[in-house]
């Protein structure tokens, strides 16, 4: 890893001389997305306000922006890790506080393959000191290789580590009704660099595949599951399958149908029910066999005990284990609700249960670092959304982690 960097900006005129010596330290300038900042300010005059600010540009080309003031202990040293800011754009004492509380004009994220963040620190409205950092989300050690339906029968993109002499367990990532390959494209990327080869897909608006969320075969991801269990470095008896928000109800059922193909699951904002197609609300979302899987209509979206019991997930015959996670201020859909219900039906069997406070409906996308500015139609806040995926991602390291040991 590079070693720390640092920068200070002399002021001159009528500056202070104690302002001169202020400096910025970054302990990991260029890492990965979801490693710690490491930000620490030095030689800050105590009893005085330090500012700090960090900035982004995304590939729109739109500036993101975040700032915190705070105090310096006796020493002149401020660690946003250990102290709160007094004034700013998140509370509380957080390594990442200043990235992941950084906003845009828009509704947008703030994702690319490297975010470069510049950070700088003002006293009495003059900056005394500046640094940088990069974050990594497309680190050369993964490969990347597109698939379509008319190839192989499934659209989506496998991110690989390039060291394949290893088989390790492999998942299948998948968004929910907002349809396309970000989300579970975004989910697979950030788990291929942490060694697990994944692969993200769409099953609806995507070429080749229905416009709407409306009977989509199961066999669609079973074909996708099938084809990554036979890519180098993966162990075909280890494929999870991962799905958000509506994506859950197939991530679930895929377990239910196919017991011998799905070793585990991971499911955020889930439902236990499975529901209509969308957006219309009515006809099936999902078939098996070319037969509709039974569904409840809008009438019971946030019902946990649908009134045709047909149309609860059975996840009591799924074998493998599985990971829950949902936040209880979720204005999307009951996804704690359903989780609970989830975690009923699985009585005995495995799981890992996260209920994240205050946190909408994306914090079911559960990787660290990304950073997304407030959207009041999901339910939570962009720091309840940061912190609950930061406790997610490294939840769910561990899930898979337990899944590598246990091949061994």
């Amino acid at each position: 890893m590079a070693v720390a960097a640092a920068g200070v900006l002399v002021a001159s005129g009528c500056g202070s001389p104690a302002a001169d010596h202020v400096r910025i330290t970054v302990a990991a300038p260029d890492a990965l997305f979801d490693a710690p900042l490491g930000v620490t300010v030095t030689g800050a005059p105590p009893g005085r306000l330090i500012t700090l600010t960090a900035s982004a540009t995304d590939s729109h080309g739109d500036l993101w922006r975040s700032s915190a003031t705070f105090r310096p202990d006796s020493s002149g040293r401020i660690d946003p890790a250990r102290t709160a800011p007094v004034a700013g754009d998140y509370t509380g004492a957080h390594d990442a506080g200043l990235l992941w509380s950084m906003t845009d004009p828009g509704v947008h994220t703030l994702v690319a393959p490297v975010v470069t963040v510049h950070l700088a620190a003002s006293l009495d409205g003059r900056s005394v000191a500046t640094a940088s950092l990069t974050r990594e989300w497309a680190p050369s050690s993964v490969t990347e290789r597109e698939t379509s339906v008319a190839q192989e029968g499934f659209a989506g993109t496998l991110f690989s580590p390039h060291d394949t002499t290893v088989r390790r367990p492999a998942v299948l990532t998948f968004g929910g009704s907002e349809g396309g390959t970000a989300n579970g494209v975004l989910v697979a990327r950030a788990l291929a660099a942490k060694g697990y080869p994944a692969l993200g897909i769409g099953y609806f608006h995507v070429p080749g595949q229905p416009g709407n969320l409306e009977n989509i075969p199961l066999e669609y991801f079973a074909t996708a599951a099938r084809w990554l269990a036979r890519q180098p470095g993966v162990d075909p008896h280890r494929i999870e399958v991962y799905g958000f928000s509506r994506g859950s109800e197939a991530a679930l059922l895929l377990a239910v149908g196919f017991p011998g193909l799905v070793d585990g699951v991971v499911v955020g904002s889930p439902s236990s029910v499975v529901h209509a197609g969308y957006p219309s609300g009515i006809g099936p979302a999902w078939t098996l066999h070319g037969r509709p899987i039974p569904y409840v209509d809008s009438t019971e979206k946030n019902d946990p005990r649908p009134a045709d019991d047909r149309a609860r997930i059975p996840v009591e015959r799924i074998r493998g284990p599985v990971f829950l996670l949902c936040g209880q201020d979720d204005a999307v859909m009951a996804s704690c609700p359903f989780t609970r219900a989830i975690g009923d039906r699985l009585r005995a069997r495995p799981y890992t249960e996260l209920q994240e406070p205050d946190a909408g409906h994306n914090v079911g996308i559960p990787v660290a670092g990304g950073v997304n500015t407030p959207d009041g139609n999901v339910g939570g806040t962009q720091q309840a959304d940061a912190l609950g995926r930061l406790d997610a991602w490294s939840e769910l390291l561990k899930f898979l982690a337990a899944r590598t040991e246990s091949v061994r």
